[in-house]
């Protein structure tokens, strides 16, 4: 007797592709802001971080998405029709944030500071605002680099971020101020070693990091960071032992260190409150608004 037998088989799907949000947030970042580097310092990353992110992007998808134009990337017809999308897709994204998030009344607001105001505002203008019972319940206080700061409020990981940028780039900030910036050392006289400018510094991809060394290589002087510290204390700890100097802004520097005038000149430095996603007409803002009221010079 034959046997027939009936081999159902499924038909093949290739796996499900999923674009991340902050791929595309990238990509919209890029032409509004008409290139690389101002969109990572937009977005809180570094130029090549940006571009690794259109890069990868355009590898999910398959098409090239950007093209240069001299110095200002283009959009290819891909790209168009991506970058139309990409909007509309984040708008959804933030609305959702907005809707399902921010009105829990028990969610807790996170709020970031870099280390150097953190260290030296924070207990005042907390006492400040618990005082005035302008201070929610639940709030969740973290300290970073700006960088960082910005990067995570971008993202939606924190309410309201305080964060540094290069004076000319406040851009997106609800509140912005101008931050004048000095040497500091244990003495009025730069420390170095055989000509070499010793620096005492906060960790990778601080401004004042980054600014003190692009300064001292365009004028000529050679410079070496023997001390990195990730708080106020502390760099004011290893300068006050004549380790080195460092950049800070000019309120925040702690008492007992010296200006130094021998060395290039600091630029200014923007300040600025940054929102997250959940903040819109909320008790946020409001509290962004009391913050930028004790922050301010």
């Amino acid at each position: 007797m034959l046997r027939l037998q009936a081999r159902w088989r499924r038909a093949y799907s290739p796996p499900m592709r999923t674009i991340p949000t902050d791929l595309l947030r990238a990509l919209v970042t890029v032409v509004d802001l008409g290139g690389y580097t101002r969109a990572g310092e937009r977005l809180g990353r570094t130029q090549p971080a940006v571009s690794l992110q259109i890069r990868r992007l355009q590898d999910l998808l398959g098409v090239a998405l950007l093209e240069r134009d001299g110095a200002t990337p283009r959009l290819t017809e891909a790209g168009e029709i991506c970058l139309g999308y990409a909007r509309r897709i984040l708008a959804l994204h933030d609305d959702m944030l907005h809707r399902l998030v921010a009105h829990g009344a028990g969610a807790r607001i996170r709020i970031g500071f870099p280390t150097d105001f953190a260290d030296h505002f924070l207990p005042h203008v907390l006492t400040g605002l618990q005082d005035g019972h302008d201070l929610p319940g639940h709030v969740e206080v973290v300290s970073d680099l700006s960088v960082n700061l910005l990067r995570d409020v971008r993202a939606g990981s924190l309410d309201i971020a305080l964060a540094m940028t290069p004076s000319h780039l406040p851009d997106g900030a609800m509140a912005s101020w101008r931050e004048a910036v000095m040497w500091v050392g244990a003495g009025p006289a730069p420390v170095t070693t055989g000509g070499v400018v010793m620096l005492v510094a906060y960790p990778e991809g601080c401004l004042y990091r980054r600014t003190m060394l692009a300064l001292l290589q365009q004028a000529g002087r050679m410079c070496d960071v023997v001390y990195t510290t990730g708080s106020l204390s502390g760099l004011a700890a290893a300068v006050r032992a004549g380790m080195g100097v460092s950049a800070l802004s000019r309120r925040l520097a702690p008492a007992g260190l010296s200006e130094i005038r021998d060395l290039p000149e600091l630029p200014d430095m923007t300040a600025g409150l940054y929102l997250g996603p959940r903040a819109q007409g909320t008790r946020i803002r409001a509290l962004a608004a009391r913050l930028a009221d004790a922050l301010r010079p």
